[in-house]
């Protein structure tokens, strides 16, 4: 038979190692797609409502993706599109708690550009100036959604054919949470340690 202190120090040592670890559920890079401009579907993405997206890369104005982008990348304004694009994930989400990360750029074209970023509880708009390479990097945003929903980037850009923000790296995973002992799971762990302690001193004396 387990002997009490040996059956409280595991009880004890399970509640103190708890965890949920991160798990990738999204990643696009859109390095695997063919550059072409006014698309409807950029991998783990589709353009909704009767807009477009352009892919740009290499020979197609591959240029436009600067650091810390690189590869592929996307122009949300797409061509020719009127609204700007609204590029929403394919995945419907479920209710729960995430870590987004993506990149947001300048259009590297000479005007000012600008899209809004929704996911769950998450809401933000950067406005960024052509050369800005730094202000639109998000990376592990704690995101909750309290229902179902989808990731989207909609340009805020007027209508009409103009350069827009450049997106990559979108990132979503699930959150990173490690359970943080109560004071008493401490306590149990350091009495069910010292009896088990005890019980083994008796057996080899």
């Amino acid at each position: 038979m387990r002997p009490p202190a040996l059956a409280l120090t595991t009880i004890a040592f399970l509640g103190l190692t708890a965890s949920l670890h991160a798990s990738t559920i999204v990643t696009e890079n859109f390095n695997e797609l063919t550059p072409q401009l006014a698309i409807t579907s950029a991998g783990a993405f589709t353009a909704i409502n009767g807009t477009n997206v352009d892919i740009v890369g290499g020979a197609l104005y591959g240029s436009l993706c600067a650091g810390p982008e690189g590869g592929n990348c996307i122009d949300i304004d797409g061509t020719g599109g009127n609204p700007q694009g609204q590029l929403r994930s394919n995945q419907l989400f479920a209710a729960g708690t995430y870590d987004l990360s993506f990149d947001l750029i300048g259009n590297q074209r000479g005007s000012n550009s600008a899209t809004t970023v929704t996911f769950g509880n998450y809401d933000a708009m950067f406005s960024l100036a052509s050369s800005n390479i730094t202000s639109g990097i998000v990376v592990d945003e704690l995101v909750t959604l309290t229902s179902p929903g989808y990731l989207d980037f909609t340009s805020d850009d007027p209508g009409g054919d103009v350069e827009g923000t450049l997106l990559d790296n979108v990132v979503v995973s699930t959150a990173n949470t490690t359970v943080t002992p109560e004071p008493s799971a401490l306590l149990l762990l350091g009495t069910g340690l010292a009896g088990f302690a005890g019980v083994l001193r008796k057996r080899f004396v």
